[in-house]
């Protein structure tokens, strides 16, 4: 009769974070802003690296400008204001490092060309993101 044996396998611990794109991310949320294109789900996307604080305060400002119901728009406004707090630079605090905030983004089309949106700030997941450059291409 065979003894029984459990058989465990090591599963490696694989992260799924660039170190370098979160290394890039970390300086821009201490004020340290640069141009880069990401490759993000099959999707090429070029624009200016800002602060996840920038990106929050932006937001809540957009929301409050658009006509309709203030009672509707202040609590909305007021959780991207409060999502700003997250990305506060002090010494007693750790910024979130899991999503990064590109100005201005501009998308690669189908036939090599870009479309931009200006005036906004996409928000991206890091681990998302499969390849990255600094810069982007002239037309972007």
């Amino acid at each position: 009769m065979e003894t029984e044996r459990e058989v465990t396998a090591a599963t490696p611990t694989i992260s799924t974070q660039d170190s370098a794109l979160s290394h890039l991310v970390s300086c821009a949320n201490l004020g340290a802003s640069m141009v880069v294109t990401l490759v993000v789900g099959g999707q090429v996307v070029a624009g200016e690296l800002v602060s996840g604080k920038e990106y929050a305060l932006s937001t809540a400002q957009a929301i409050r400008s658009v006509a309709g119901d203030e009672d509707i728009k202040n609590p909305i406004a007021t959780f991207f204001d409060q999502l700003a707090e997250d990305y506060r630079v002090d010494d007693e605090h750790e910024i979130p490092l899991n999503y990064l905030h590109i100005k201005d983004p501009s998308w690669m089309t189908g036939n090599g060309g870009w479309t931009s949106v200006k005036g906004t700030i996409l928000r991206v997941h890091i681990a998302k993101v499969s390849g990255f450059s600094l810069g982007k291409a002239k037309n972007a």
